[in-house]
């Protein structure tokens, strides 16, 4: 231990006596110590960053090229932005903070500043930069901040901390988002200037770090705070990722692996390496494309602690593909998504950590189409506030590349979502599919690998995924053709705001558990079965995804409400590049039941509503389709319940009920490439078997199914166009890739 750093903890240890306000608090969170780590149990840093800083996502070696970058003709666009952002780098008026407080400080201004010295040795920036971490040293409480001014001295800074490390229990104070944030800035601006850093300053705030790390892991991790039961213990959750982030990168910027940090440092290498073990690797999200930001932040604390202490979390096969789900999860122009589970309009999952992560791997083309999405936004304050960020991701020596050189098809079988699009042009057409577990397969695993003594299933946090088995959108024009649900809470997560179907009116819901959670809950019980995948074929201009989802309609009697399940609900989607989207259903249950299908747009117009021929409109997108069943048909024009926040979207909602029926089958032929005159015709044949016809110009297509044998066979598919394609898909040629199979998927 220094010299300096034992004159700090000798005056901490004073100051426990003297702080008067300390009995007003419980019980403080904080131990007076850690428990003691055997030496041959120590973590041991890796030998090239042992006292030298900065550490984190850059070292001292790689100062010169980021300076070269930065002043370079490809750097220009992060240049300005930075350069634009930082002459707002100041502290807040009267110290007052913002709900949002730690993110624009902590993320951005605090990086910006210290980066922005780091790269031009401007004093002003690190002016602004002491100046940041001294109000973080004299602010207590780094969830909120606000806090009055204190002297700049060792003994109010010392005042200040203790206070901080009497802390009782208090929600989730020094142990939520934004504590992490406002860590995450205060760490990679202490590293980043560390050099030129006051000696006995920098000690001191040495010790904040630490401290405020032990509080986030005791508080947060170990439940000494209250209110964190959402994100406890789970996996594959962006709460506990983001709260990652700034643990890691504070514990990683301070450490010397000293006697009195090893176990510290062992608990937030076993709980990064907890998050590595249970990512999908196909780089998918269960939470939806909204959070790709939580992925970014895991990598970041994963590559910090790669660099400091010699893991290798960050080579793990969900980073190897996140950066290009990115790409394929966005909606053609890459100004919004293919919208899964609770996004905002306009939400990307785009992130910077993603352009370091394609470099790594040499994706030149998944590295430009990063590039491309991030200058469309390049104006944006946040986008100018996260340049710092870019600058050390991007690779200017990694040039070539054209992300309209990517696969135009993509699966993704950990959430069992299918994408296809006909190019990456802005005005491209696109379709997703979803059939899949609420959570994802990887999550549902964990749960089945850790039962409880009792053998029950522990909880999973599924709450911001919907109720979306066998549903799909469409995308073209510049906008959606059938659009979905973003992010309900009033109504909650219903069916009725997806494009799927209802039995007796009510959607899907969890074995056992009722429909229409704000925030969704997990069933008691195994949750794989819910939806499933049971045939992905990709034969070039021809695809076909189709999915089994019956298990997410079991029989339901919630709030005076009742249905029978279903024994089956196949749905498949076949994709003819250029020619249309046709989606057929079969839907069998054991007794009577009302089967609704529902398709929805802000628009929604009848061409010939006797014919099933309708209009679906938003701004320039439009498509017509038809729809046909091999029963009666009762169809009329409703309001969609989906929702952002309880702003209800007033969709326009075709809803076609087959009515007392015990099997229906639907088919529906959409015209998003505007050929016209498109008809589909669904004929029963013999037992189960099914064949549809679709035909319009230059178009005369069969398709026929016959059922496979088991509750997930996959049926057999064959489409055939007369001088044209001639297709099969069926278990053999269809089986779509395992969902934990460690390789690369998205393939």
């Amino acid at each position: 231990m220094t010299h300096l750093l034992r004159s700090v903890v000798t005056m901490l240890v004073l100051a426990a006596v003297t702080l008067p306000s300390l009995a007003q608090e419980a019980k403080p969170i904080l131990p007076a110590a850690d428990p003691a780590v055997a030496p041959q149990a120590y973590v041991r840093l890796r030998p090239e960053v042992r006292n030298r800083h900065p550490r984190l996502l850059f070292g001292p070696e790689d100062l010169e090229r980021l300076r070269a970058f930065y002043n370079s003709d490809a750097g220009a666009v992060y240049r300005r932005q930075m350069e634009a952002y930082v002459a707002g780098c100041t502290l807040p008026a009267d110290r007052q903070t913002t709900d949002a407080w730690s993110q624009t400080y902590g993320l951005l201004k605090l990086p910006t500043a210290a980066l922005h010295y780091r790269l031009t040795g401007d004093r002003r920036s690190f002016e602004k930069s002491v100046a940041y971490l001294k109000w973080l040293a004299g602010t207590a409480n780094w969830s909120r901040g606000g806090e009055p001014e204190v002297p700049h001295t060792a003994e109010a800074y010392t005042a200040v901390l203790e206070k901080m490390k009497a802390f009782g229990p208090s929600r989730e104070r020094n142990s939520d988002h934004g504590a992490s944030f406002t860590m995450v800035g205060a760490a990679l601006t202490w590293d980043w200037l560390y050099d030129d850093l006051d000696p006995e300053f920098r000690e001191m705030f040495r010790e904040v770090l630490f401290q405020h790390a032990r509080a986030m892991y005791y508080g947060g991790h170990m439940k000494g705070n209250p209110g964190g039961n959402y994100w406890w213990d789970v996996p594959a959750y962006n709460h506990r990722w983001f709260r990652d982030w700034g643990l890691a990168l504070a514990v990683m910027a301070v450490t010397e692996g000293e006697p009195r940090e090893q176990w510290l440092l062992g608990e937030v290498r076993r709980e990064l390496a907890f998050m590595a073990r249970w990512l999908p690797v196909d780089g998918s999200q269960h939470e939806g494309p909204g959070y790709g930001s939580s992925a970014g932040a895991l990598g970041m604390a994963f590559l910090a602690s790669d660099d400091v202490i010699g893991t290798t979390f960050l080579d793990s096969p969900f980073y190897t593909t996140a950066a290009e789900y990115t790409l394929h999860v966005a909606a053609p122009g890459m100004r919004q998504a293919m919208y899964f589970a609770d996004c905002h309009t306009n939400a990307t999952s785009f992130h910077r950590l993603f352009m370091l992560t394609a470099a790594r791997h040499g994706e030149a083309d998944v590295l430009d189409g990063i590039r491309h999405a991030i200058a469309l936004g390049a104006s944006h304050a946040v986008a100018q506030g996260y340049a710092w960020m870019a600058l050390i991701a991007d690779d200017p020596t990694l040039a070539g590349g054209d992300y309209r050189r990517l696969r135009t098809t993509a699966f993704l079988p950990d959430l069992g979502i299918a994408i296809v699009r006909d190019s990456w042009d802005d005005d491209a057409v696109a379709a997703r599919f979803k059939c899949g577990p609420m959570g994802g397969y990887k999550a549902n695993l964990w749960r089945q690998e850790n039962r409880r003594a009792n053998g029950t299933l522990p909880y999973l946090n599924v709450a911001h995924d919907q109720p979306d088995a066998n549903s799909f959108t469409l995308f073209g024009d510049g906008d959606y053709m059938v659009e979905t649900d973003r992010y309900p809470t009033k109504p909650g997560k219903l069916s009725s705001s997806q494009n799927t179907i209802l039995v007796d009116g009510i959607g899907q819901a969890p074995p056992g558990g009722p429909e229409g959670d704000t925030w969704q809950q997990p069933s008691s019980g195994d949750m794989t079965e819910m939806g499933r995948i049971t045939a992905f074929a990709d034969f070039g201009n021809v695809v076909l995804v189709e999915g089994e989802a019956s298990g997410s309609y079991v029989p339901y009697d919630h709030g005076g409400k009742t249905r029978p399940g279903l024994d089956r609900f196949r749905r498949a989607m076949i994709w003819v590049k250029g020619d249309y989207l046709l989606v057929v259903d079969d839907i069998r249950c054991g007794q009577q039941a009302d089967f609704t299908w529902l398709v929805q747009n802000v628009a929604l117009a009848p061409v010939d509503a006797a014919q099933g021929r309708y209009r679906l409109s938003k701004k320039t997108a439009h498509c017509e389709f038809q729809l046909v069943c091999d029963r009666p048909l009762s169809s009329v024009i409703g309001t969609s319940t989906a929702n952002d926040h309880g702003k209800l979207f007033n969709y326009q909602q075709l809803q076609a009920t087959a009515a007392d029926t015990e099997t229906a089958r639907f088919a529906a032929v959409f015209d998003p490439w505007g050929r016209g005159n498109l008809s589909v015709k669904l004929t029963p044949a013999s037992g189960a078997a099914m064949t549809v016809t679709v035909t319009g110009p230059g178009i005369n297509d069969t398709w026929t199914c016959a059922p496979g044998a088991g509750r997930f066979d996959a049926s057999t598919w064959r489409g055939n166009r007369p001088g044209g394609f001639a297709v099969t898909a069926d278990a053999r040629t269809a089986r779509p890739p395992a969902p934990l199979a460690e390789a690369a998927a998205a393939r």
